[in-house]
């Protein structure tokens, strides 16, 4: 899409400023001069139109899904059916406990609500008895409101009981587990790129770009997805007839053709074998160590029609949980979106880790702020840590990170790692906290 801003009127402030001007002496039939009140007049009236004209500019612009916001998107989505997500809930598992164990069983009514600052609310999913004789219960309890800033609350914190007189002989609450799972309201960035794959929902041919859409609304804590069909590894022995090994399929990957000498080390392309992959044919002709060979052993991956593989990744690269795993094969498994004969599986991501290691250099008068701009809290480092961990299909890409850092300020940077990486589509580089960043100062 071209970047050129799209105007329905003119706003520039300069030209609406140029045109008043003009036609007011055009209108008194002399110039206006700095200081005459008739320009101060038609400046202060140039201040007003500018702002009308912006605000028509804005309203018109609205109407196009590439500069929609807020309410405007949301009527633009309706037309298309597709709603913005709500945000998701955060859960976690409470412990309600005595000091001293009852002769009676105590009931926890569903719904009592327990909280860490008496800001962030959880309440019990369901109704939980203490039976006599113990010391506590456990019940799963469910943030009274969705959003990420109910996640990360630690094992612990969550220890006052708000609704006291509902367990008035409950002595104290805890949660077992840190929170997770709760996500914000989709924001307008997500929501626009799902409005604009609305059209492939419609598709019944399980294309992947509808495989996608659908990923995307099952959970609003899934900000990328990859779909792929699924893959096997076969591994054969082949006839060799006058020096060549034939295999038939229209699945599978001649890049992925291993091919294997007699002590199972693996022979050579160009030096052992020649491999070709015509109308569904693969042909293999020895030569080499391989030329007298009656038998070859091959191993050669193949595309499984009918089983597709999705794999979401979360905002900021957070690997799904088992949660949200389970909600996008739930929309995605539908009968009325995957066609009859595919067989969904949904996985998170395979992770390769990376370090960073690496020297800069700065000169002594900008130092101090050099470094901030680096290593500081949002600096440089931490803004391609993000970048890097936050999209699948993304190669670990050292130059990504010298590009950041010379933009911070640095004069020239020095990499040991992280190295070029390439990543197959369905692998998330993820930062291992090893990190060894030194600075010099010229």
């Amino acid at each position: 899409m071209d970047n050129t801003e799209l105007n329905f009127i003119e706003t520039s402030a300069t030209e609406t400023w140029d045109t008043i001007l003009e036609e007011l002496e055009n209108g008194v039939a002399e110039p206006l001069y700095p200081g005459d009140e008739r320009r101060i007049f038609g400046e202060a009236l140039a201040q007003v139109i500018v702002a009308v004209y912006n605000a028509v500019n804005d309203a018109c612009r609205q109407k196009m899904l590439q500069y929609a916001r807020d309410d405007v998107l949301d009527a633009i989505g309706e037309t298309r059916d597709v709603e913005r997500l709500d945000p998701t809930s955060a859960t976690t598992t409470l412990r309600f406990s005595v000091e001293t164990a009852n002769a009676s069983s105590l009931v926890i009514p569903a719904g009592v609500r327990a909280s860490n600052d008496h800001e962030h609310y959880f309440a019990t999913d369901a109704t939980a008895v203490l039976p006599i004789g113990s010391l506590y219960v456990d019940v799963t309890a469910t943030a009274t409101d969705g959003g990420s800033d109910y996640n990360g609350i630690g094992p612990g914190e969550i220890c006052r009981i708000i609704d006291v007189s509902q367990v008035p002989l409950i002595d104290a609450v805890a949660n077992l587990t840190e929170t997770s799972g709760g996500g914000d309201i989709e924001d307008d960035d997500s929501y626009r790129e799902r409005i604009r794959e609305a059209e492939n929902q419609f598709s019944t041919a399980g294309p992947a770009k509808a495989y996608k859409y659908w990923a995307l609304s099952a959970n609003s804590l899934v900000s990328d997805v990859v779909v792929v069909s699924e893959k096997e590894t076969l591994k054969e022995t082949l006839t060799v007839y006058g020096g060549h090994a034939f295999r038939g399929g229209d699945t599978l990957l001649p890049a992925t053709l291993k091919v294997y000498k007699a002590d199972d080390t693996l022979a050579t392309e160009g030096t052992d074998y020649e491999a070709s992959y015509e109308n569904d044919l693969l042909t293999i002709t020895l030569s080499g160590t391989l030329a007298s060979a009656s038998t070859v052993r091959i191993e050669i991956g193949r595309d499984m029609r009918g089983r597709v593989k999705i794999v979401p990744i979360c905002a900021g690269g957070e690997l799904p949980s088992e949660e949200v795993l389970a909600d996008v094969l739930e929309v995605c498994s539908s009968d009325d979106i995957k066609p009859l004969t595919d067989l969904v599986t949904v996985e998170a991501p395979s992770v390769e880790n990376y370090d960073i290691t690496l020297t800069y250099y700065t000169t002594a008068t900008n130092e101090s702020a050099v470094v901030s701009a680096v290593e500081g809290s949002g600096g440089a480092i931490d803004n391609y840590v993000y970048w890097q961990d936050s999209a699948l299909d993304q190669d670990i890409n050292p130059s990504e990170l010298i590009k950041r850092i010379l933009n911070a300020g640095a004069t020239r940077v020095e990499i040991a790692a992280p190295v070029y990486t390439e990543l197959d589509e369905t692998t998330v580089a993820k930062f291992s906290g090893v990190k060894s960043v030194t600075h010099i100062a010229r």
